[in-house]
């Protein structure tokens, strides 16, 4: 486990992110649990403060799982304080059990002040989380602490001790289920291993009752601390590989499909076309005298009067074209399956037009406001042409044609 830990916090060095950092400090605990656990199986006058200790440490490491595998779908503040007011009553009944007290009124008071709080938070955080996942939260309280003051009642003080940690990773097998990507491997290995872990909890008073069951609730207790961490070194190597994968196809100044992904877009949206007997516009955007305001104002400005423009430009565009940077200052547009039954130089002037009209908003940038033209070429599938190459090169011309002439007007 040490050498798994320190393959993912080099990785980390590599490509820092939050979500690893939370997994190291977790998988931490876990790794002083193990040396902690040592301890306390032999007697002596350390055992009890061992058993509290090595309780707590998956109780703290169980909560910053459940924060890192809900923190990018849930409130965070509101999250992380409704986190740190219920791990204190199950810190406070973890800590009676370790120090093997066994006065049932204690483990009473504790459900009832855990309850109390649990309902108490829910409805606080009721009003943060949409969708009503508050009172969901409302009804785990009930599921966890009711149960906790039956055992008590029986007199089943370690049952009571380790359903609380049954919860704990029980829900954070279920909220890494819902926040991690679909079709992942590591996905699989880390909820696999937190509902495996979550059974160890629950039927580890039964496992230690039973003869012959102990040596296989070991192995287990062990297999699913790996599980989990090769599940978030494979995570981890899956963003990695997706953030490269996206960065080869899209633009990195403003996140625009680069000239690759636009050559697949083409070709997809001219076959769309041929099939649905349809038209496809595809323009061509030069914008006017950006070179001078580069010169002028700095590379800085310039870069961030590009992604102005590029989202000025997305919001100009329907939902299925594409919007493309092929470099510099040149953007290009696909507008897919336009009506066969509109004239095609009708078609060409009014996507233009729309386009025109985007790039003529002013952009203020550092208290500067800017004002950008363009020179647009428009060609449309199949009306210009049937083929790809020439249809580029006609939006080309046409772009170069009307940078010659008077600034396009609307």
């Amino acid at each position: 486990m040490a050498m798994l830990l320190s393959i993912l916090y080099f990785l980390r060095m590599r490509h820092p992110r939050e979500a690893v950092d939370l997994w190291l400090i977790g998988l931490l605990f876990i790794f002083l649990e193990a040396i902690v656990h040592a301890a306390y199986p032999a007697p002596g006058p350390w055992r009890n403060a061992a058993h509290v200790v090595a309780l707590n440490f998956f109780l703290v490491a169980g909560t910053i799982f459940l924060w890192a595998s809900g923190r990018d779908i849930f409130p965070r503040k509101a999250t992380l304080s409704y986190l740190f007011v219920n791990s204190l009553p199950i810190s406070a009944l973890l800590t009676v059990y370790g120090l093997a007290i066994h006065d049932l009124r204690i483990y009473h008071a504790v459900a009832a002040c855990g309850l109390f709080l649990g309902i108490v938070s829910a409805f606080a955080i009721a009003r943060t989380w949409k969708l009503g996942r508050g009172w969901w939260i409302l009804f785990v309280q009930l599921c966890t602490w009711i149960p906790i003051w039956f055992f008590a009642s029986a007199g089943s003080v370690r049952d009571a001790a380790y359903f609380l940690l049954f919860v704990l990773y029980f829900a954070t097998a279920v909220v890494f289920q819902i926040s991690l990507p679909r079709q992942s491997l590591g996905k699989v290995a880390i909820v696999t291993g937190f509902v495996v872990w979550s059974f160890v909890f629950l039927f580890h008073s039964w496992a230690s009752n039973h003869r012959g069951y102990d040596v296989l609730a070991d192995e287990i207790w062990n297999l699913q601390k790996f599980l989990i961490t090769i599940g978030m070194l494979l995570v981890l190597l899956e963003q990695q590989v997706s953030t490269n994968e996206w960065y080869a196809f899209h633009d990195h100044l403003t996140g625009l499909p680069n000239q690759r992904l636009f050559e697949d877009r083409l070709s997809a949206a001219i076959q769309q076309s041929q099939v649905n007997k349809t038209r496809t516009a595809l323009l061509m955007v030069d914008l006017d005298g950006f070179k001078l305001i580069n010169d002028t104002h700095g590379h800085d400005v310039g870069d961030e009067l590009l992604r102005h423009i590029a989202h000025n430009l997305r919001g100009a565009i329907r939902v299925p074209d594409t919007l493309a940077r092929l470099g510099g200052d040149e953007f290009m547009i696909i507008a897919t399956d336009l009506p066969s039954d509109q004239p095609a130089d009708l078609i060409a002037r009014t996507s233009a037009t729309r386009i025109a009209h985007a790039l003529h908003r002013a952009v203020n940038i550092n208290g500067n406001a800017l004002n950008v033209t363009g020179s647009i070429g428009v060609a449309v599938y199949p009306d210009d042409t049937t083929d790809e190459v020439l249809l580029r090169r006609l939006a080309d011309q046409r772009m170069y044609e009307q940078k010659r002439q008077i600034p396009f007007s609307f």
